[in-house]
């Protein structure tokens, strides 16, 4: 524990000062020996410096003498490679002038070589013109005198043709050209006997190695001396005397087809074994026209090939054109798959390509003259088949008098009393015609043999077309030919013949009630006939004329006049039973509707249909089912329209000639709605128009005497009617002159 004197006498100031003063003395001598090595530090550097500076100083002089010592090198350099350059130029201009001597001596020596070959070719003509006997060292003549060397010899002939051909002629060198042709022909024979004999053994079947070589160097002797085609035609003769003319009348049957059967086979194994041999034989640049010339012989020899085979079946044939085409169909045929066989046997794709067109040009040689015959054959046979099949529909002959003209009216008349009752004698008259007639139509237009038939010769001529003139343009036109004739025989003859007589059935004198519904059922018989014809026209014309845009538009131009014939025909027909329909309409209301019906009933009466509404209304729901079963969508709906418009104008008229009171009009309004009731199937909105008008005329009957005027001025309906007509509908009412005072309208 310190005391409190210590305390008192301790100062901070003292004792910091105490502490602090020995250290100042040892900060000054570190700083005396930092100042002493720096500087050292320098006294270093400068020393440095100077070595630097020195060294500096020694190499500027070495490097001063080092490119001192370059100079001499570099002149030196230059100087060597300005001599290469002199050098290089020199021998230049030597070795050009080398290549130009080479080429100059080459000239001489070439010129040098033809003068003594003209020598030589001079001296043996001379030779030869001299007929000499005597021994030469002339190389040439000596060749050509020598049998064993005829492959040189024959290049030597060939050299003396050409220089005999360049001397100026001379009656003094004629016995040198004469023997010059003796020596060319001599030769010539001599090879192709060597060659025949060799390809002897080949074709005999002991040929050898020897063999096939003798035959290649006649062969390129030959070829050099521009003897290909006789070389080629010796070849060929060689396999057809060998090959095919052996033991030929021996293998002919009698029967036609099998004799061609026969010597296609032989035709297809000589050129199997052929087209085999050829290459071993003849230089590939050759083979190609070898190959064509044998096929070209064999096809077209007068005494053995296919050609003779094909003038003794059509040529010399008897004059049936069915027979004819007959046999040039399936010759034809047999032809083509010789060819198409022939074809696969050559490898590569080129050459093959080149051998089908070749053979393609063959069977147009072959059967050209036959394709033209046939053309007008084919379409005449195909005219007289259609003929025939029309020829067997017996059509009902056309009617004759008016003896229908009162049918409708007796039909549709009330039962007759016992005493007035028809004898069945007279009965069976009056309804013989229109029945006859109906019974032997209907059957021809429900037929389908004879449309059957007609595709059926369509068919089979299109069949012989597509074998006959395959690849020939001759096919289109044909085809055009055969459409032509199509439409003209099913489409204009056969069709509209049907049509045409379908329209006796709804004009006199064959009028009668069930006559529109019997048109309809013909009707729809000869629409399932078009649609038949435009499917065997899509099926069997339309797809062979895609590649002939123009025979496409004749053929489809005629298929559409024929088309609107029939439509026009059809059209014709429905004017006429719209007449047909209004007549019987007529008939049926006159005789129906009695005198009463719309005036003076009871109330439960007036809310019943009258009895000549039952009848029309038996007469429409036949004949609308007809119809809808014949016609479809757009031409359903114009007919359905056109006869509500008929239906409208009849009623009309017929309401003109009763009295209407109230009951009559509820009457009027119940047969109406019967009348709507029966087209409700066929409801359109000119449907609807039609019988809403008939509605509005009711209501002329219907509505109270003072709202008449008002329902006449605003409804419009005196715009429709026209005011004559409305006068005459108003007329009719019971009250139309009440009390002295018609109606103010």
């Amino acid at each position: 524990m310190v005391s409190g004197a210590v305390l008192t006498d301790y100062d901070a100031d003292i004792m910091l000062d105490q502490l602090c003063m020995n250290h100042d003395d040892g900060l000054k001598s570190l700083d005396g020996v930092f100042q002493a090595t720096i500087d050292k530090l320098i006294r270093q550097r400068e020393v440095v410096n100077q070595k630097i500076v020195e060294l500096e100083k020694q190499n500027s002089k070495s490097a001063a003498k080092y490119h001192e010592n370059l100079l001499e090198p570099e002149k030196l350099l230059h100087l060597v490679c300005a001599e290469v350059d002199e050098l290089e130029n020199r021998f230049t201009k030597v070795s050009s002038s080398a290549v130009l001597i080479g080429d100059r001596l080459a000239v001489i020596d070439k010129e040098n070589s033809r003068v003594l070959e003209t020598s030589e070719l001079l001296e043996v003509l001379q030779l030869l013109n001299a007929s000499t006997t005597r021994k030469t060292n002339n190389k040439m003549y000596n060749t050509l005198k020598d049998p064993l060397q005829i492959h040189e010899a024959c290049r030597v002939i060939k050299k003396l043709q050409e220089f005999a051909e360049e001397l100026t002629p001379s009656p003094t060198m004629q016995n040198a050209l004469q023997e010059i042709d003796r020596l060319t022909q001599s030769i010539e024979t001599d090879l192709l006997n060597g060659f025949s004999e060799a390809q002897e053994q080949e074709l005999r079947g002991v040929g050898n190695s020897q063999d096939f070589e003798t035959m290649q160097q006649n062969v390129l002797s030959l070829l050099e001396y521009n003897g290909k085609d006789k070389v080629a035609d010796r070849y060929v003769w060689n396999i057809m005397k060998e090959r095919l003319t052996k033991n030929h009348l021996a293998l002919e049957s009698g029967d036609p087809m099998q004799d061609m059967d026969g010597l296609f086979t032989k035709i297809r194994a000589i050129c199997k074994q052929q087209f085999s041999v050829i290459p071993r034989i003849f230089p590939p640049n050759a083979c190609a026209y070898i190959r064509e010339t044998l096929v070209e012989r064999l096809f077209h020899d007068p005494a053995f090939g296919v050609l003779s085979h094909l003038e003794r079946l059509l040529v010399n044939n008897p004059n049936n054109p069915i027979e004819y085409v007959q046999t040039l169909t399936w010759t034809y045929e047999k032809t083509t798959r010789l060819t198409e066989s022939i074809a696969a046997l050559v490898e590569t794709q080129e050459q093959k390509q080149r051998m089908e067109a070749f053979l393609e040009t063959q069977l147009q040689t072959l059967f050209g003259a036959h394709r033209l015959k046939y053309l007008d054959i084919e379409l005449e046979l195909l005219n007289n088949a259609f003929t025939t099949a029309a020829q067997q529909v017996k059509f009902p002959s056309l009617p004759s008098g008016k003896a229908g003209k009162a049918k409708l009216k007796t039909q549709n008349e009330a039962p007759p009393s016992p005493t007035a009752t028809p004898t069945k004698t007279e009965k069976v008259d009056k309804v013989e015609p229109m029945t006859t007639f109906n019974d032997a139509l209907l059957p021809i237009a429900k037929d389908t043999s004879i449309p059957s038939g007609f595709t059926k010769e369509m068919l089979e001529a299109t069949k012989r077309c597509e074998i006959i003139l395959h690849k020939s343009d001759l096919k289109i036109e044909l085809f055009a030919k055969l459409c032509s004739s199509y439409c003209i025989a099913f489409g204009d003859s056969y069709l509209s013949k049907i049509v045409n007589l379908s329209h006796e059935l709804v004009q006199e004198p064959l009028l009668c009630i069930d006559s529109p519904t019997r048109f309809f059922a013909v009707l729809k018989h000869v629409i399932g006939h078009v649609s038949y014809f435009d499917k065997q026209y899509n099926s069997l014309i339309a797809p062979a004329l895609v590649g002939s845009p123009t025979h496409q538009t004749v053929c489809y131009e005629g298929k559409r006049k024929v088309f609107e014939k029939l439509e026009g025909l059809v059209a014709f027909g429905l004017q006429k039973t719209f007449l047909a329909i209004e007549k019987s309409l007529v008939a049926i209301l006159s005789s129906a509707q009695e005198k009463g019906d719309f005036i003076g009933k009871s109330n439960n009466i007036s809310l019943s249909n009258s009895k000549a509404c039952k009848h029309v209304v038996q007469y429409l729901n036949p004949l609308l089912k007809a119809a809808a079963d014949t016609l479809e969508k757009v031409n359903l709906e114009q007919f359905i329209t056109g006869l509500t418009s008929i239906f409208k104008d009849t009623l009309i008229q017929h309401i003109k000639r009763f009295k209407f009171d109230p009951d009559g009009a509820c009457m009027l309004l119940t047969d109406i709605s019967a009348y709507r009731q029966v087209f409700s199937s066929y409801r359109s909105p000119n449907v609807d128009a039609n019988f809403d008008f008939l509605h509005s005329i009711a209501n002329l009957y219907a509505l109270p005497r003072d709202s008449l005027v008002s329902y006449v001025t605003e409804g419009g309906i005196a715009a429709k009617l026209g005011k004559t007509s409305l006068h005459e509908l108003i007329r009719r009412r019971w009250d139309y002159k009440l009390n002295g005072e018609k109606i103010p309208i």
